[in-house]
């Protein structure tokens, strides 16, 4: 399994805190992990389709999220099984496990560091968008 992880550290200051329900915060965190999560499996579905070289529609429609690519080949649509998108919310901090979970993922990953790149190019507009949920939810 491909993967990658990213932790983001949100605060607040305590006058504030009390403001919002743990239910709110817990929504907000989730969303904003998620959005970051989609921007970042967005760059790297980019990144391999820019590569031309593993250019197949069962990858790049894996990572992350179902997708509808066509690609380069007329074999298997991905599935949610083929997927890693998997979301936790333990102790006030929540985690999202993303990648590709087809077989050969690791091995793509291994050698092209398609993740890794994604994440350093998205890395910016993650932000944006964790933050755009958090303010839109919190309304603040």
């Amino acid at each position: 399994m491909a993967n990658g992880a990213m932790s983001f550290n949100f605060k607040m200051p305590e006058e504030l805190m009390e403001q919002f329900s743990e239910s709110n915060l817990k929504k907000a965190r989730t969303k904003a992990v998620e959005a970051a999560g989609m921007v970042w499996a967005d760059e790297t579905k980019e990144i391999v389709m820019e590569d031309d070289h593993i250019n197949t529609s069962l990858f790049i429609n894996s990572i992350g999220y179902v997708t509808g690519f066509a690609g380069n080949s007329e074999g298997p649509r991905a599935t949610e099984g083929d997927v890693v998108h998997e979301i936790t919310d333990e102790g006030g901090k929540t985690t999202l496990q993303i990648g590709s979970a087809v077989s050969y993922a690791p091995v793509l990953e291994k050698r092209y560091n398609l993740m890794a790149r994604g994440l350093d190019r998205a890395q910016e507009r993650m932000n944006r968008v964790a933050d755009h949920q958090i303010k839109t939810i919190l309304k603040i």
